[in-house]
């Protein structure tokens, strides 16, 4: 039965895409864990791959399928929800909603820890290197945390949830989303508001390109929308008539030009910026049931292109990238 629903769910977006929709079948397909997960993250060219069950945290290489990962402990596993590998791929961060850790990638040594308190962690993200890391919290508040120097700075930046933060590759652009049906663009120096954007319903999925000049946010039902965040106006919305799309996961292509998001549905999408049109979409496996996609990446060089994604089952996957 979730076979059916899914492939259905497939075709509906096919049917509600304006031009034909790029698919095609995984060219490679791994399996990183036999348990379900509580957590994964994809470094940002794919080729890493973390993944939390309840026995351990292990780091993949994706470009060498047949070696074997490096793992920690399961004290370090212990209620670990959230998972992120900086885009230098030179930390690793691990939160269980009231703490964050940063590890070294080349020996998972751990190298800082912050405590947060009162407040209850729901999202992270960090800048290029990891110096700076964004944590939005229950309280619609956020803090900015330089890792190297410790400094921390919290802000009121919402009235509910902060539901999802990401932070431009400088660390210096900060776009939040809250059940207070807004996303809000804000400098982390100064913690001075930028732009405002208003939504119909609580905004579930934020996301900002490297270089801090384009945004998305989606909300529970309806708005799906592409940012100008240099002059905070509307590039596009996705163009689909579909409802409540779920976004667990997202990535901007290096020139900006496509997203690609990955839901819990077990499907993968690539939209174009400009006006919002759906040009691909994949399905990931399921294994132990459940598939929700975690994690997604884009890999836009030219020598080797492709989209990745690695799932609540533990699997991680391949495909061409689409010509364009």
């Amino acid at each position: 039965m979730k076979i059916l629903i899914t492939m259905l769910f497939s075709l509906l977006i096919s049917a509600c895409s304006q031009q034909e929709v790029y698919s095609s079948k995984a060219i490679s397909k791994n399996s990183h864990s036999d348990s379900i997960l509580s957590a994964a993250a994809l470094s940002s060219d794919g080729q890493l791959n973390v993944v939390v069950n309840a026995n351990s945290v292990c780091l993949w290489q994706n470009q060498l399928p047949a070696s074997k990962p490096s793992c920690l402990s399961a004290a370090h596993a212990q209620h670990i929800e959230i998972a992120h590998i900086s885009k230098d791929k030179q930390f690793l961060f691990l939160s269980n909603r009231v703490s964050v850790k940063k590890y070294a990638i080349n020996n998972l040594q751990i190298i800082g820890e912050w405590q947060v308190a009162e407040n209850i962690i729901n999202d992270i993200a960090t800048s290029q290197s990891g110096q700076m890391l964004l944590l939005g919290f229950r309280s619609g508040k956020a803090s900015i945390i330089d890792t190297i120097t410790n400094k921390v700075t919290t802000y009121q930046k919402h009235r509910l949830d902060i539901n999802a933060v990401s932070l431009s590759d400088n660390g210096q652009l900060a776009l939040t989303g809250s059940s207070d049906k807004k996303a809000m663009l804000w400098d982390t120096t100064t913690g001075e508001n930028q732009f405002e954007f208003k939504h119909a319903t609580r905004v579930n999925h934020v996301d900002v390109s490297a270089d801090g000049l384009v945004g998305f946010s989606i909300d529970a039902v309806k708005d799906r929308k592409f940012w100008d965040l240099q002059t905070g106006s509307l590039i596009a919305e996705l163009d689909t008539y579909l409802k409540f799309i779920e976004v667990n996961d997202s990535a901007f292509s290096a020139d900006k030009s496509l997203l690609l998001t990955g839901s819990p549905r077990q499907v993968l999408q690539l939209w174009r910026v400009t006006d919002g049109a759906l040009l691909a979409q994949w399905e990931s496996s399921m294994q132990l049931g459940r598939a929700s996609v975690l994690s997604v990446a884009i890999n836009d060089k030219k020598s080797a292109q492709a989209i990745m994604a690695s799932n609540s089952d533990g699997v991680v996957e391949e495909w061409h990238f689409p010509n364009k």
